[in-house]
């Protein structure tokens, strides 16, 4: 067997070696950066807010509040699976509320609807749900995974909603983590 053949060989055999691990270390660094920004990305919109008078007269009516979420990823790279979210509500002036649903996941390009509902009896807080406006501050709490990535965080969103022609006055915005809305 000819000696130069085989330093040759040899020398190929390395390089491809070397070649082949630079670029799976590339790929997983890109695969990883897509996971942490397709997780630490993720925001809610109240889309609809309605309050509904259900019975009594005032101040010992009961009113059902009814919020629709939406739940974005806004890399839109990967899936990011949600881990039992929990909605934590604050309406404005002293009214608060939580729901917590089962496991999902955010397809990319797309979004999860959630409708929250809770109810209030007014006695209990005499004129709180009086107020034809308030300001509602919704917060979302879960484990969030995506591919190598996964993280707790708590996203919040806070808007003020018109409750007698339930339409939005004004939306602040969505918040990852440490925001104060």
């Amino acid at each position: 067997m000819n000696p130069g053949i085989f330093r040759l060989t040899r020398r190929l055999s390395i390089t491809i070696l070397l070649v082949a691990i630079i670029v799976g270390a590339v790929l997983v660094y890109v695969y990883y950066s897509m996971s942490v920004t397709s997780v630490t990305t993720v925001s809610i919109d109240q889309v609809f807010a309605d309050r509904n008078f259900v019975s009594g007269t005032y101040p010992n009516r009961n009113a059902t509040f009814i919020i629709e979420v939406q739940v974005w990823s806004n890399a839109q790279a990967l899936n990011v699976k949600l881990e039992h979210p929990v909605f934590l509500i604050d309406l404005a002036p002293d009214v608060r509320g939580s729901q917590t649903f089962g496991s999902a996941t955010i397809l990319p390009g797309s979004y999860l609807t959630y409708n929250l509902r809770f109810s209030v009896n007014e006695s209990r807080d005499v004129g709180t749900i009086s107020y034809s406006a308030a300001n509602v501050v919704l917060g979302m709490t879960s484990q969030l995974t995506a591919g190598f990535y996964s993280q707790t965080a708590t996203v919040t969103n806070s808007v003020t909603w018109n409750w007698t022609t339930a339409t939005l006055i004004i939306d602040y915005g969505s918040c990852f983590n440490h925001c104060v809305p």
